[in-house]
This record gives C-alpha cells, sequence and structure tokens, in this order.
C-alpha cells in the first residue's frame, strides 16, 4: 500500500507534529499505516529502539490490529519481539497479545514483577490500570490473580467494569437541553470552536442499530432542509468486532469529540471510500473534566452518557474518523444493512444497492460545508470545524427515526 507521505518524513516531523491537530492526526495515521507495512513485509523492527513512546503505542496498534487479522508477518514478529524497552503499557499489551493468539501461558517473570511494584504506587498511569481491567478476563485464566487484585485499589479501574453495565437511559430533559442549550465555546481552547458547527448523533445502546444525526450551524440555528424539515442524516457506530468501545477498534465511544478538518485525500479508498474522512478527537483530558464541561449544559454534568469517550481517551484510543466504504454489505438480514461496520469509526452509507445509490459521506460533507457559510467544493473540506456529540438513547432495538428525536423535543 503506498502513501503520500513517506515513513522517513513522518518520522522527521513526528517530534514538532502535535502542535496541529490536523497535523497530529494525519501523522500520527502515516505512522500507523506505515508500521503495518514493515510488519507486514516481515522486515521487523528490532532496530527501532529509539521510537519515541508515541511511536511506540502507534508500532504496537499496528502490530496488535494485524495479528487479530491472523497476519503470518504480525504473528512471526509477535513470537521473536522482545519489547523490555517499551513502556509498560504497551509491554503488558504486546504480552496479552502473546496469550490470546500465540499460547503464552503467562505474562514474562520481569513484566510481572514490574506490575506488582508499579500498583503499589498510589498515582498510576490510568492507561495501565484500564489496560488491566479491560483484560481482566485474559489475565485472570494466565493466573495473575495478585496483579488484578492490585489494580483494583486504584478505583478507575472499576470504570471499566461500569461500561459494562447498562447505563440509566438519559431523560427527556437532559437531551433537549443538551440540543437547545449547549454552552457557548467562546472560552473553549481560545475559542478555536465558535465559527464551527455541532453535529448530534443519537444512537442505541445495541450498536448494530443505525444512529441518526442531527446538526445546528455556525450561527446556532438547526439545519433544516428546503421544506423546514430538520435535516438527519443515519450514520453507524459499531464495532465490527462487536467489542465495547473502551476495546480498541469497539464501538465509537458515547460523549463528546471534536471534528478537526479532513485527512488529506481519499486514499484506501476500500476501507474509506471515495470521499475524504472526517477528523474525529478527544476532548482533552482536565481536572475533574473541566474542558469537557465546557461544552455541555449543566444538567449533564452529573451524567453518565459522555463518559464513555473519556474511558475510551485514557485507555489510548486513537483514529477515530468519519468515513464511508468501498466495502459491500451481501447480506440484507443485518440489522445496519446497507451501512458497513468498522473498527471503531462511524461509518456513512456509500455504493450501489438495487436502484439505490448511496453517497452520505460526500453529502454530509457538503451539508457541514454549507452550515459553516463556505461553498461546498473540495478546498474548502480542509477548513471543517465542529463538536460531535454521540448519545445512547435507549436500549430500542431499532434504528433511530425523526420520530424518535421528536418525542425528546428535537424537531
Amino acid at each position: 500500500m503506498k502513501h503520500w507521505m513517506s515513513l522517513a518524513l513522518a518520522l522527521t516531523v513526528f517530534s514538532n507534529a502535535w502542535s496541529s491537530p490536523l497535523q497530529e492526526n494525519v501523522v500520527e495515521e502515516v505512522l500507523y499505516h506505515d508500521f503495518q507495512e514493515k510488519i507486514d513485509s516481515g522486515k521487523g523492527f528490532n532496530h527501532f529502539l529509539s521510537f519515541t513512546p508515541q511511536e511506540q503505542t502507534l508500532f504496537v496498534d499496528a502490530l496488535w490490529d494485524l495479528t487479530e487479522d491472523n497476519n503470518s508477518s504480525a504473528l512471526k514478529l509477535l513470537d521473536e519481539m522482545d519489547p523490555f524497552h517499551y513502556v509498560l503499557t504497551d509491554q503488558l499489551r504486546v504480552a496479552i497479545l502473546k496469550m490470546k493468539y500465540r499460547q503464552v501461558s503467562r505474562l514474562p517473570g520481569l513484566l510481572e514483577a514490574e506490575l506488582l511494584s508499579v500498583l503499589l504506587i498510589p498515582a498510576v498511569d490510568i492507561r495501565l490500570i484500564y489496560t488491566i481491567a479491560a483484560y481482566e478476563e485474559e489475565l485472570l485464566k494466565a493466573g495473575h490473580q495478585e496483579i488484578i487484585d492490585r489494580a483494583k485499589n486504584h478505583p478507575e479501574y472499576f470504570d471499566i467494569a461500569a461500561e459494562e453495565v447498562k447505563a440509566e437511559e438519559v431523560s427527556t430533559a437532559v437531551i433537549a437541553d443538551l440540543f437547545h442549550h449547549t454552552p457557548d465555546v467562546t472560552t473553549y481552547m481560545n475559542g478555536e470552536y465558535v465559527k464551527s458547527i455541532k453535529l448530534f448523533m443519537f444512537c442505541r445502546d445495541n450498536r448494530l442499530y443505525p444512529c441518526l444525526m442531527v446538526m445546528k450551524d455556525i450561527h446556532g440555528e438547526v439545519v433544516r432542509n428546503e421544506d423546514g424539515t430538520i435535516w438527519t442524516n443515519p450514520a453507524l457506530a459499531s464495532s465490527a468486532r462487536g467489542i465495547p468501545s473502551y476495546s480498541r477498534n469497539g464501538n465509537t465511544p458515547a460523549g463528546v469529540l471534536t471534528i478537526d478538518s479532513v485527512m488529506p485525500s481519499a486514499d484506501q479508498q476500500l476501507s474509506f471510500g471515495k470521499f475524504r474522512r472526517m477528523i474525529l478527537n478527544f476532548i482533552p483530558k482536565s481536572s475533574n473534566e473541566m474542558l469537557m464541561k465546557k461544552l455541555l449544559p449543566e444538567s449533564s454534568h452529573l451524567s453518565e452518557w459522555w463518559k464513555p469517550a473519556v474511558v475510551a481517551r485514557d485507555i489510548g484510543r486513537n483514529l477515530l474518523r468519519i468515513h464511508g466504504t468501498g466495502k459491500i454489505n451481501k447480506d440484507p438480514s443485518t440489522p445496519y444493512f446497507p451501512f458497513m461496520r468498522t473498527s471503531g469509526c462511524i461509518a456513512q452509507r456509500e455504493n450501489t444497492y438495487g436502484s439505490a445509490i448511496y453517497k452520505d459521506q460526500r453529502e454530509l460533507l457538503d451539508d457541514v460545508m454549507r452550515a459553516m457559510d463556505m461553498a461546498p467544493k473540495y478546498s474548502n473540506e480542509v477548513s471543517i470545524k465542529g463538536l460531535l456529540y454521540i448519545v445512547d438513547l435507549d436500549d430500542e432495538n431499532a434504528a433511530v427515526s425523526a420520530r424518535d428525536l421528536a418525542l425528546r423535543g428535537i424537531e
């Protein structure tokens, strides 16, 4: 697979890329795919002992995804590599992969000892605690009860367990307040999102059923069709692996995300479709999530609906996008037909199904540009900016409809 930026160039700019959200996302994705190419080529990476922590994590991400796809080169590398020089959480992730896919019975002794020692420290990297909690079953099966017990002394551990329990249904009042009274964002990130749109995506707890988007323009007005009805856009936020949002490649997490431009080109069209994919980012971590709360009305502050995105952020999920697909859903019996499930991104319908021709990503890009008072043209796509609110409404097993929203005061 060819990419518009080489690995060498990406590595050159990596150290100063994090000042720009767009550049950060571009470099991150390029590195990830180049790591996958290198792994798939069978060349290995034992000489990359000087990986930065960010590069280590992206490398393990690439290895993880290829291993789950049963890639022979990834499995061979997994057998050979010793990530002793990696940060502790990524050492653990590699060890979990070996236990899951290479019949390794336990964690390496040195890693086990280091984990037991680190877990005695009062303040431990939350990503490590979440990773242990997320893979509790694998660790217990391998006989690491003591690691689990020590991890449970950290209250964050139970955030993962809370994700497994059905959350209390979000009240109509909270949903209506969120949509109609989202706060002024003038003070958020120095006003970076003042002249941006707000997308609201309402889903079911069961993500096999499509969600529905509505939008507010840069003036705070509800976007409507020419006939005055509310603008809507169907979407799917379902993991192809059927796993929760705190897991890598899990469902798109509920909560608040930022929309920060588009990827430079519509490459990898089989996976992502003919049109450029929109970049999603987590709200940065802050004390008591005060940055997050700046984007929420007070009625949501004590609610739980937005917390999955916080957990997903802190466990290290990345590369979230809104995109189409070049793949065809050949099973009309699926509850999400004709959508295709993804590796955790938000999916748009695409391709031809009988007499229906779908190009939802193209329409979404154009409608967002119009809502930003821009002409819907290719050169303006890079200026797309916004906030995305993802809310799981209830446990009904049906696609979210405009009527569902009208019942909650959104029409």
